[in-house]
Parts: structure tokens; C-alpha cells; sequence
């Protein structure tokens, strides 16, 4: 069990209302359940902001962990680590095609 620290930059802001917020996670958790877990705290319009229906990112969105894209370590699938630091980065509003 540990923490993550997660940093909103961009529209992403406004979806959540912070600059950032901590949660506790089992040492077992990916990138994709912590979004899971996200959504559930912040809703609809979080997973909207962030995924595709088909539970894929959506092309606005960025998301690092430490200093390094998901896309460039196992993408959603990418485990975290107690006391690590994930970044959601969103540059422009979702796209309608969902």
C-alpha cells in the first residue's frame, strides 16, 4: 500500500477543481485502474475529459509518470509504484466521436 500524487495540467483542471490531489493505492495498480478509480471519485465529466468509450485515452490527453509518457512505457497498463507521481495533461476539448 502507498500513495500516488496526481497533477492536473490543462482542462483537466476545471473537471476536477485542483491542481493536484493524493490517493492510496495497492502496489498492483496500473495507470488504467487508478483512472478507474478517478472516474469514480470525480464522474462523468472526468471520464469523458480523459477516455474514449472504448476505454482507450483520448487523443488530447497526455499522461506521464515520474518524468516519462505512458506511451513510452506499457501505456495504460503502466503499474505504478508507492509514492510515485502521475501527470494527466489535457490540451484541447474532447473530440464529439467519443
Amino acid at each position: 500500500m502507498g500513495t500516488v500524487k496526481i497533477r492536473y495540467i490543462g482542462l483537466v483542471q476545471n473537471v476536477v477543481g485542483n491542481r493536484q490531489e493524493e490517493l492510496s493505492l495497492h502496489t498492483d495498480t496500473t495507470v488504467r485502474q487508478l483512472l478507474m478509480m478517478l472516474v469514480e471519485k470525480h464522474g462523468i465529466h472526468f471520464r469523458l475529459s480523459v477516455l474514449r468509450t472504448s476505454g482507450e485515452l483520448r487523443p488530447t490527453v497526455t499522461i506521464h509518470v515520474g518524468n516519462r509518457d505512458i506511451k513510452e512505457l506499457e501505456g495504460l497498463d503502466t503499474p505504478l509504484v508507492p509514492d510515485s507521481e502521475m501527470t494527466v495533461i489535457i490540451t484541447g476539448h474532447p473530440d464529439p466521436g467519443g
